[in-house]
């Protein structure tokens, strides 16, 4: 690319020369005065005197008042947002807050100094400062940090909530922000008319989140630390997942959980066979070890809250396989367990369901067609006339 005459060549730079001199035109701006008053001028001293390509510069008012507070800097011969590099605070530390024409090399100093690190081209141009002070604005300060009361807010759906900004009266300007994003008043959201209250009507899930107010006045803007607000609503429904099982092996292990969505958490029951189950968690685990443990499983979500509650349907689990029976109950040489066989109501579906634990019965010969087991049950014994 060819180079502009008698422009820098920063190629040529190996030879004698250590690094370009930068032109830097600051302009010693003002305080910015109350009405009627006149602008106070400012001198601008840069050290060093001659800033080069790679060096570090310092731009710093001389003699600077201590009654400021707040300066910015920009990289332009006038005060536009868009050239601000940064506004420092005279706190201890001091605060900066960063502009658009940030680059990441500039940091605030004591006195509304002005540090570059690393100079480039680029940073050859004007410079403006603005300070602003305490009596030169009239007594305006710096607004203290304002709170957002009550910090916890829980409110049913479809109710009303109430927040207050407390701050110094001396703000000018009150702002609510959710999120961090801007509110304005509306049908629902209700200001006073010096917007230091901000009351929510007909709240939705929506509204909840994390609410700041932002104060400000000719010299300063704050923010409070936020506030929360959480909506309670639900459970609108609950199921069990998974939804169904195969059935299920003696010995396996089955793993159950009611959902259900809820604010705030929901409390839940487990019921099987009508029966309620230890545990009121949102998570059942079975050890499939007893034939007994078989059967429809439902559970329940209530809402400590809303006091809703709404039952899942009912799972049906099956356990398959022969349990194991205690060595005490062992039965004698050549006896089997008692079942009683009979046809189930469909018609023509065999039955099998344990004899009533009445002891063992010495397995007769089997009578044709009495059973399809291959071991049967004695029918029960008939009583004595009289009892006995």
């Amino acid at each position: 690319m060819r180079r502009r005459p008698g422009s820098w060549d920063p190629l040529a730079w190996n030879g004698p020369w250590k690094g370009l001199l930068l032109a830097a035109s600051v302009l010693g701006s003002c305080f910015q005065p109350a009405p009627g008053q006149t602008q106070t001028p400012v001198t601008i001293v840069l050290t060093p005197p001659s800033p080069v390509v790679g060096g570090n510069v310092s731009l710093a008012p001389q003699n600077p008042p201590q009654d400021f507070v707040l300066c910015s800097w920009y990289r332009s011969a006038t005060a536009a947002e868009t050239s601000r590099i940064l506004t420092c605070f005279p706190h201890t530390p001091l605060v900066q807050q960063n502009g658009p024409a940030h680059t990441g090399l500039e940091t605030a100093g004591p006195g509304c100094a002005l540090h570059i690190t690393g100079l480039t081209l680029n940073d050859t141009g004007n410079y403006t400062l603005i300070r602003k002070g305490n009596r030169l604005q009239g007594g305006t300060k710096m607004l203290p940090r304002p709170t957002v009361t009550p910090n916890q807010t829980l409110v049913l759906e479809n109710k009303t909530f109430t927040l207050r900004c407390n701050s110094s009266p001396s703000a000018d300007t009150v702002l609510w922000l959710r999120d961090g994003a801007s509110l304005a008043s509306s049908d629902r959201l209700v200001l006073s008319s010096d917007n230091r209250t901000l009351k929510v009507l007909n709240v939705t899930r929506g509204d909840a989140g994390a609410y700041q107010c932002e104060v400000g006045n000719p010299v300063s803007s704050i923010r409070s630390e936020p506030g929360t607000v959480t909506v309670a609503y639900g459970p609108e429904s609950a199921r069990i997942e998974p939804s169904e099982l195969l059935p299920q092996l003696l010995g396996s292990l089955v793993h159950l959980t009611c959902v259900s969505e809820s604010v705030p958490a929901p409390h839940y029951r487990w019921v099987l066979n009508s029966t309620e189950l230890k545990g009121t968690g949102s998570s059942l685990t079975l050890n499939l070890t007893s034939l007994d443990q078989q059967g429809m499983y439902m559970c329940q979500a209530q809402n400590p809250i809303t006091s809703l509650t709404k039952n899942s349907t009912s799972l049906v689990i099956q356990v398959q396989g022969e349990q194991q029976i205690p060595a005490h109950l062992a039965p004698p040489a050549g006896s089997h367990l008692g079942r009683a066989c009979g046809h189930g109501s469909g018609g023509g579906v065999s039955v099998c369901t344990p004899y009533p634990p009445m002891g063992w019965l010495q397995a007769p010969s089997r009578a044709p067609g009495l059973c399809p087991s291959e071991i049967c049950a004695l029918p029960a014994p008939a009583l004595p006339p009289g009892g006995g």
